[in-house]
């Protein structure tokens, strides 16, 4: 892994009444023929929003406070921001880097003065976090400084460069990222070529697809992962393809990612596993539980937010913050969820 981060990404936000519909239909939510709802369901978001507060300020390893910094990503509210705020000045960088991300994500502009100053950050990667945070804040004079630290002799700068190249969202981005084809780093490679992908690149889109086949399990999860966050529809074959996977992690990734498009068909997967012994498996159960819009589901993450593994604890608060948001989208738009 070439990235600061720890935690993979939220998805972004669903666009477009039509996709919304179908992905409600997936997901067994409904509209009442009266188009009354009865409310979203009850979260208690105080516990969850405490454990993140305690593991990104107090915890002593810098990269669980990164993955509690990453985990507010869905959360609109100030705790969200005072998370952020203290990752911003963390004398780790992998916390200021996953922090910059989340206040560009969220568009934090309160904190943008603390953003400004990562310009000048000693690590070079918390630089290009704080470029891709100010883009999303309407600064864009500073992207003009990628193309050069994509060159960069560190392939934690170049992998990350190429991660915010795809988060931007940029077309114009593909000749650049292509440009580097001889990258002899396989981790960045992999960046780039999911970059490629998040841009609608064929040829990248399809070395994902064939990644995810392989034999080896570290390039099988990575793609399986990076298949979450692509739309077309041989990913979400991929996706139910692995829930039938020999190994439980390639099945708790592909019932999260199923859960993102808006399908249960993961779900019982998800539920046997946060109850596991291991407790990354735990962590991974709590992530795909958090993006299926079902409320019964909420008692198991609350049950897990006093896991004794603060990592489990944190994807427990995660999967709540996730699902509270996934709330306020049915709410806005009259929807019941599953029970």
């Amino acid at each position: 892994m070439t990235r600061h981060l720890a935690l993979r990404r939220q998805i972004s936000k669903l666009c477009g009444l039509g996709l919304i519909a179908c992905v409600l239909t997936l997901c067994g939510c409904t509209i009442s023929e009266d188009g009354s709802t009865s409310g979203p369901p009850q979260i208690q978001l105080e516990p969850a929003i405490q454990v993140l507060q305690t593991q990104a300020m107090q915890n002593d390893d810098p990269h669980m406070r990164a993955i509690a910094v990453e985990s507010v990503e869905q959360l609109d509210n100030t705790a969200a921001v005072q998370i952020v705020a203290h990752g911003l000045s963390d004398p780790s960088p992998i916390v200021r880097f996953s922090a910059a991300m989340v206040c560009g994500t969220q568009q934090m502009y309160v904190l943008k003065p603390q953003v400004e100053q990562l310009l000048n950050d000693p690590d070079q990667s918390v630089q290009v976090a704080a470029i891709f945070a100010l883009s999303q804040l309407g600064e864009d004079d500073y992207l003009n400084r990628l193309p050069a630290m994509f060159s960069s002799s560190d392939p934690t700068v170049r992998g990350n460069v190429a991660m915010v190249l795809g988060d931007l969202g940029n077309k114009s981005a593909i000749d650049l990222l292509l440009s580097d084809a001889n990258e002899p780093n396989p981790g960045v490679k992999f960046s780039i070529t999911e970059a490629l992908a998040q841009l609608g690149y064929p040829d990248a889109i399809s070395s994902i697809i064939a990644l995810s086949l392989s034999v080896n399990a570290e390039d099988h999860l990575e793609a399986l992962s990076a298949c979450r966050e692509l739309t077309v529809p041989v990913a979400t074959n991929v996706l139910l393809s692995g829930l039938s996977d020999p190994d439980p992690s390639a099945r708790l990734i592909a019932a999260r990612g199923l859960g993102m498009r808006g399908s249960l068909q993961g779900e019982q997967i998800a539920v046997q596993y946060a109850a596991d012994s291991d407790p990354n498996l735990r962590v991974l159960a709590a992530l795909a539980l958090g993006s299926m819009r079902v409320t019964s589901n909420i008692d198991v993450l609350n049950g897990l937010l006093s896991d004794p593994n603060p990592k489990v604890r944190i994807a427990a608060a995660a999967g709540l913050i996730r699902l509270n948001h996934l709330a306020q989208m049915d709410e806005e738009m009259g929807i019941t969820a599953t029970q």
